[in-house]
């Protein structure tokens, strides 16, 4: 009940916060600052695993708006609503009823206010990704590269408030989020605590510590993860280690383990970008570790036209089932 009351507390004063930018004549007007996109993709995928062939489609708006005042920035706004469906995609994700529904579904939706000044940090609030491990670098919505985010933590997404800031050489975030994914409540007693420090983003060598305690979907997680990122020219090695526990009503407690290697490189002007991942998930019910393979690359034709394609195996044989093996293609474009 306290952190509903908070995030209230900070929903108000962020509402406040846009009412005087609307209001008052000395700000800069809405559209000025304001950056948006029309964004339509297309993925076919085919799981050889399940036999079944499927596909996802999204179009949507994707909006960036810088706040300010006569003394500089003061926040800024992003704002992502996608059309998505469906069509014969198996297993059904959570957001929706069926293997051909479509729904209206919320990305990024946050405000950042980041006027404050020396330590003060900045405040968000919304739904935005959790601060946890590569993917508080690199954002991958919307993209077929994916750091696991959602089934390493229960969710990627999530709806709350944060505190982050770069104060000189470090960089973190931290945020308490209700749990409910895309309900913005808790859910059975959802929430989530997380968040991440770690060295300047922009840097060739990036080293990054996370924690993550949280009850998503009645499972109680906890994860501790150490990340790097190393860049020399056009080629990257990235990497995550997260250790921790599950625990829920029918598997009980267990600890898990999660590490991801990934090998980049960037051709074409950067046009033209390949990488490679070897990642092992080990459970401790589970007589072997599951480990996989994904393979990718996008190409970007222009600012508006991008394809990409991935490739997933699993080397391992599992005890029950057939093995993961899944590729997927998409086309976006962004106008």
């Amino acid at each position: 009940m306290l952190a509903l009351k908070v995030i209230r507390y900070f929903s108000v004063h962020y509402l406040l916060f846009l009412w005087v930018f609307f209001s008052v004549p000395c700000y800069a007007n809405f559209t000025e600052n304001l950056r948006w996109s029309v964004d339509a993709s297309a993925r076919l995928n085919q799981n050889e695993a399940l036999d079944n062939s499927s596909g996802i489609y999204a179009l949507g708006l994707d909006t960036h708006k810088i706040f300010t005042s006569t003394s500089g920035d003061i926040g800024y706004g992003v704002g992502q609503l996608y059309f998505t469906k469906l069509s014969n995609y198996i297993p059904v994700p959570f957001l929706f009823t069926s293997k051909d529904d479509s729904e209206f579904i919320i990305r990024e939706a946050h405000l950042n206010y980041t006027a404050g000044s020396n330590w003060i940090p900045n405040i968000r609030v919304g739904h935005f990704t959790l601060p946890f491990g590569l993917e508080e670098s690199i954002d991958t919505n919307g993209r077929l590269l994916d750091y696991y985010h959602g089934k390493n933590l229960g969710t990627k997404l999530d709806w709350g408030f944060g505190l982050n800031k770069v104060v000189s050489q470090v960089e973190y975030s931290v945020s308490y989020t209700l749990g409910g994914k895309d309900k913005a409540k808790s859910v059975d007693g959802s929430y989530a605590i997380s968040g991440r420090i770690g060295s300047l983003s922009h840097l060739n060598l990036v080293v990054g510590l996370s924690f993550f305690d949280g009850k998503i979907d009645n499972v109680v997680r906890k994860r501790l993860a150490f990340d790097w990122q190393y860049y020399w020219g056009t080629w990257g090695l990235l990497g995550e280690l997260a250790l921790g526990e599950d625990n829920n009503q029918s598997t009980g407690r267990q600890k898990e383990k999660y590490n991801l290697i990934e090998l980049n490189k960037k051709l074409i002007n950067s046009q033209f970008a390949l990488y490679g991942q070897f990642i092992i998930s080990d459970k401790e019910n589970k007589k072997s570790a599951d480990k996989l393979v994904n393979i990718g690359f996008s190409y970007q034709f222009n600012t508006q036209l991008e394809i990409s394609m991935s490739g997933r195996k699993q080397l391992n044989n599992p005890p029950t089932g057939q093995k993961q093996q899944l590729l997927r293609v998409q086309m976006r474009i962004r106008y």
